[in-house]
């Protein structure tokens, strides 16, 4: 995946969990949740406008900005 992201925004909570904000399926841009379950990053965290309920792309755990 290296590059596939470059300049796209991230999405960083609190923990530092840090997720591009696409769907893992079709890769097109997603509303993410305003909390997510940082354990489970299986878990639904997003809505996709064509595959519905979906997860975001995990990026890793970042430093806080």
């Amino acid at each position: 995946m290296d590059g596939d992201y470059e300049g796209t925004k991230r999405i960083q909570y609190e923990g530092g969990a840090t997720f591009v904000p696409v769907c893992s399926v079709c890769s097109r841009f997603v509303e993410a949740d305003v909390v997510v379950a940082v354990n489970d990053r299986q878990k639904a965290n997003a809505t996709c406008s064509k595959c519905g309920r979906t997860t975001m792309v995990f990026e890793g755990y970042l430093d806080e900005p």
